[in-house]
Formats: C-alpha cells, sequence, structure tokens
C-alpha cells in the first residue's frame, strides 16, 4: 500500500486514530519506516509550502505509530523500529506542552490534499503530484476574535471535493470566480492554482484573515503583482466590495453599479460555504446575493452547506424564492469517510450544494 493516503491525512492532520497506516508487513519494513520518518517528521526535509504539524500533534501521532511498531514485533534478530523515530518521539516528549486553552489560540499551517483527477483531458505534470493547499487556522477554535473563518469547515471541503471533479472544474475554468466568505481561503485558492480559472477573488469582512490568507497564497505560488489570478479583497455584507487587504492597502469601495476606479468589475461565478449558519443572518446574505447578479454579472451562485439546523437552512432557500432566485441542488454527494483519497472531511451531518441562479 502507498503512502500517499496516511501522507495527506497527516498534513492535514486528522486525529490520529483517524489515520491509515499501510498494511502491517509493509509498515515493519526499514525502508518504509525511513520514508515515513523522512516525510511526517524530520525537520530537515519539511517545505516552505509544506510544514510539519505542531509538535503535540507529532507527539500524539508517534506514540500511535511506535505502538503499533511494537505490537508487529516478532523476531528479535530481524524486527526493529527506526532509531529516528524513536528519538523524535523522545525529543518531542521533551518539550513543554501548550495548555489546551493556548492550543486553541495557536494557528497553524495545515496542508490539504484534493482526490485525484477523475478527467484524463486535464491530466499534467501537476495532476502527477498531488494537488495540495495551504491553509492558516485554529483547528480547536469554533470562533476566534468574533469570526468563523479560522479554521475550515466541513461544507468548504464538500464543495472543493466537488470542484476537484471534472464536473466541478466546468463551473471554474476560463471564468471569473468571486468566494463569498472565503475564510481560510481554502475553496479560492485551490480553484486558483489548480482549476483554470481567469481570475479568483477571495473576499471576506475579517481584515485579519484576509492577510492570513496574502500569506498563505504566496506558500501556495499565487503571490504576485496586482494582476495576478488570485485577489484578496474586504466584503461586509450590506456594504461595497473593497479592494483593500491591509492598512496601506488602496482599499477604494465599490460605486453603486459595480465599478472602482471607474473600472467595471464582474464575475461569471460566486462560491460560499458554510455562510448560513445563523438564521439572523439569512437576510442580509440573501440581499448580497442578489447583488451579485444585479452589480456584478454574476451567472451562478454556488453554495454549500451543512445541514446543522433544517430551520435556518429552509429560511434561506425561502428567501431566495421569495426574492425571484432559483434554486437547484446539485446532484452530489461527498464520498464515504472511508474512502475518502483527499480534502477529508466528516459526512455524518449531510451536506448539500445548491446552484442559484437570477
Amino acid at each position: 500500500m502507498s503512502l500517499s493516503l496516511l501522507t495527506a491525512q497527516y498534513f492535514q492532520q486528522l486525529d490520529p486514530h483517524l489515520l491509515t497506516f499501510p498494511e502491517d508487513n509493509y509498515l515493519l519494513h526499514p525502508t518504509t519506516q525511513e520514508t515515513i520518518y523522512n516525510t511526517l517528521f524530520s525537520e530537515s526535509h519539511a517545505a516552505n509550502d509544506h510544514p510539519l504539524p505542531p509538535p503535540a500533534y507529532r507527539t500524539r501521532v508517534l506514540k500511535r505509530l511506535i505502538t503499533k511498531l511494537e505490537s508487529l514485533l516478532s523476531n528479535p534478530e530481524e524486527d526493529e523500529i527506526n532509531e529516528s523515530l524513536l528519538e523524535e518521539y523522545s525529543t518531542l516528549l521533551t518539550l513543554p506542552k501548550p495548555s489546551s486553552i493556548e492550543q486553541a489560540q495557536q494557528l497553524t499551517y495545515i496542508t490539504y490534499t484534493a482526490p485525484p483527477e477523475d478527467d484524463p483531458h486535464h491530466s499534467s505534470p501537476q495532476s502527477k503530484e498531488r494537488r495540495t493547499i495551504l491553509t492558516s487556522e485554529s483547528r480547536s477554535a469554533i470562533i476566534t476574535a468574533g469570526t468563523t473563518g479560522h479554521r475550515t469547515w466541513e461544507a468548504a471541503l464538500h464543495l472543493a471535493t466537488y470542484l476537484s471533479t471534472a464536473a466541478g472544474r466546468a463551473h471554474i475554468t476560463g471564468k471569473k470566480v468571486l468566494e463569498l466568505g472565503a475564510g481560510t481561503g481554502l475553496v479560492s485558492m485551490f480553484c486558483a492554482r489548480y482549476l483554470e480559472p481567469e481570475v479568483v477573488v477571495a473576499t471576506d469582512r475579517e481584515l485579519g484573515l484576509m492577510r492570513q490568507i496574502g500569506d498563505c497564497a504566496g506558500r501556495n505560488g499565487l503571490a504576485g503583482d496586482g494582476d495576478g489570478v488570485f485577489k484578496g479583497w474586504i466584503w461586509e455584507w450590506g456594504r461595497e466590495l473593497s479592494r483593500g487587504v491591509g492598512e496601506d492597502d488602496d482599499d477604494t469601495r465599490m460605486k453603486e453599479d459595480g465599478e472602482v476606479d471607474d473600472e467595471k468589475v464582474e464575475f461569471d461565478v460566486a462560491l460560499g460555504a458554510d455562510l448560513i449558519y445563523d438564521i439572523d443572518l439569512v437576510p442580509l446574505l440573501v440581499q448580497t446575493v442578489k447583488s451579485l447578479f444585479e452589480k456584478y454579472a454574476v451567472k451562478e451562485f454556488l453554495i454549500s452547506a451543512t445541514l446543522r439546523n433544517e430551520r435556518t437552512f429552509g429560511a434561506f432557500l425561502n428567501a431566495c424564492e421569495e426574492s425571484a432566485l432559483k434554486v437547484e441542488r446539485v446532484p452530489f454527494e461527498s464520498p464515504a469517510e472511508e474512502v475518502q483519497t483527499g480534502f477529508f472531511h466528516s459526512t455524518v451531518i449531510p451536506i448539500r450544494t445548491y446552484k442559484i441562479t437570477a
């Protein structure tokens, strides 16, 4: 069995008990253990766009791995555990342990891996390697600094999984794309790096989130001049879209007709994930969605939502219909958790994607 699945799960920092280790005989082989050390734990092999998980996570994974290896030792003359793995575990155990509160507040880099491409027409040197996107987030936080955007939620992973398919790619390739409430920026950056759009603009109301996305865009090879394929803009629902992402940036706001600096700004498709979590925000969200069609020439809005509360989601669908917006469910289901090969996420609570048009 290949180590690619374990590597993808590990760098997404799945709970250690969810990690898929190779089959026993393969795992015990010295070459396999050496590869695991070099790929998952060696500081010298870590790349700028592929940083290691925090020490606390590495410690938990190594504990499970070493326990597993110990259970497989049957021949003292031949079987052994890689010395580098044991030394790394001993070193990690000596490090100060952050409190649970400190861990919840810390931002860490997460590397997400997309499922393999299912469209042979878009095979490329990039696709032979796994498609990865790095984000900065607090995995254990629900709300930090007044926003839910410091972690990637299941609906974003569901939407990214759909977009990674041939059917999903068709919405993005060659298009001008806008994402509402981008949060960690996973969906936007995945589209920009791998799906060949004309341009992608990630938006959120939080300046801090947009700065984090800017940092990650550089690590994902998306940073460049103002004419690059990926941009980050501020958009607080109910106000005008702003190009500014920092105190020293141009924060020129959209005019009423969708212009910035007398330049008409239009998009083909808009994206959103896990935007419907508070029924009180539904009217503002629907107003914003309407403005996508009326001001920015958007032709379709794809939105994914985890159905935690049927009443809240139903209120959104009803409000769309009352605003003369057409709502159509996209016939896509995430793979079951046990067969997922990338963008790993829970499917215990249903997640649905809808296409909204004017």
